[in-house]
């Protein structure tokens, strides 16, 4: 390039920040949030046999139940929706420092938090035992 060390240094460092805002700009921020609209249509496309009947909406993330007590949840991921059906082997959700946790249902999945009070918890926790 130039042959200055230093100089060279800094367009590499500009060229770089100006493709991270460029893309930045172009696919948006990321940090995409969720509603119970698009969770419910995502869950009925992965999982048409999977009814909800109640949901809790947090942010990135939406944890539903159906009639037999089974829960799915619905996260972010990248900039789409991704599901998770939380089976029998699947770790149980808990209740820990005013969040219900559903803990990680598969390597590729993170664990959801959802703030809500504990009565509220305790009877997510009863209707899905």
């Amino acid at each position: 390039m130039t042959g200055n060390a230093i100089l060279d240094l800094a367009i590499s460092i500009a060229g770089v920040s100006l493709l991270v805002l460029l893309a930045r700009l172009i696919f948006g921020h990321g940090g995409r949030g969720i509603d119970r609209a698009a969770a419910a249509e995502r869950l009925s496309f992965d999982e048409p046999d999977f009814e909800p009947i109640d949901w809790l909406i947090g942010e990135g993330a939406a944890l539903a139940r159906n009639d037999a007590g089974e829960l799915a949840v619905v996260m972010v991921h990248g900039d789409g929706l991704v599901t998770r059906r939380l089976g029998a082997a699947s770790p149980a959700p808990i209740y820990r420092d005013g969040a219900l946790t559903s803990p990680r249902p598969d390597g590729t999945a993170r664990e959801v938090h959802f703030t809500l009070p504990e009565d509220q918890a305790a009877a997510w926790l009863r209707a899905s035992a």
